[in-house]
């Protein structure tokens, strides 16, 4: 219950594409992320613009939205962008990481929940420098459950599998720092929490890649196991608090990535 990709024997591109046919399931299920999150990497003031790529149903742009900036959610499933388009103060358009549909030096900040590791990083890094304004800042996400709660454990076990072994948290330190577009990557943690009832709880579970892409047999097989946990485990009417941290990582462009974006094109004039 962390990036989304434990072991499987589906190829990382349709379990990626995967998502849109569960879209209404993603957005019922999904937590969202705390404010106080997305404040440490865009910092206390109103009115940047915001581009949150992989956007999905927008979970994470709402927020952005919420916090008074002026954000475009940009996914490559139209299935998760007609939800998305649902919510107020929010535009939206079609598109991937690898050829982002904006101009350069566009935006003021790039933020990614719960998407950076599907994406091509030799590519993708590229885009986001370039639709960058000098001095803005990219920010990934991640919700990560505690499984340090039993019920949790038994919940990961249960939609990742009885072949999934240790810790899948996906850590980009690596790819931003050895990319060379990137500078002060700093990191930072926030606990919050999820209340889920049945329903909830099983919209969490088909949410995940490795539940979407299963035969209707064994996907009913899994969910059945997310029914019974919760049967053992809440204690009606009181919700299931699901317990999270989320991971953020804020990074800056580096002096190499806006000498390229001088080269490329001119600054766009903010709006």
């Amino acid at each position: 219950m962390t990036t989304d990709d434990p072991g499987s024997d589906v190829p990382d591109a349709a379990r990626a594409k995967a998502f849109g046919a569960v879209a209404a399931a993603y957005d019922a299920g999904r937590p969202t992320f705390p404010a106080e999150a997305l404040t440490w990497i865009l910092g206390p003031g109103r009115g940047l613009q915001v581009l949150d790529l992989g956007a999905g149903t927008g979970k994470l742009s709402a927020v952005a939205a919420e916090l008074g900036h002026d954000v475009v959610a940009v996914d490559p499933s139209q299935e998760m962008l007609e939800v998305c388009r649902r919510r107020p103060g929010i535009d939206s358009m079609v598109g991937a990481a690898e050829s982002i549909p904006l101009a350069h030096a566009s935006v003021d900040a790039v933020i990614v929940g719960q998407a950076f590791h599907w994406f091509d990083h030799a590519r993708a890094l590229p885009e986001i420098a370039r639709v960058l304004r000098p001095n803005g800042v990219l920010g990934l996400l991640w919700n990560n459950a505690d499984t340090v709660v039993p019920w949790v454990r038994r919940m990961v076990h249960a939609m990742q599998g009885s072949d999934h072994i240790g810790d899948d948290r996906f850590d980009p330190m690596p790819i931003l720092l050895q990319s060379d577009l990137f500078a002060l990557v700093e990191t930072a943690r926030f606990r919050h929490w999820q209340d889920l009832d049945r329903k909830g709880l099983r919209q969490l579970a088909l949410s995940h890649s490795r539940i979407a892409v299963l035969t209707e047999s064994r996907r009913d097989a899994a969910l059945d196991q997310v029914d019974a946990l919760y049967d053992t485990t809440a204690r009606p009417p009181e919700p299931l608090r699901m317990p999270y941290f989320t991971d953020c990582y804020r990074a800056r462009p580096s002096d190499l990535a806006n000498y390229r974006r001088t080269l490329d094109a001119p600054v766009a004039p903010h709006l």
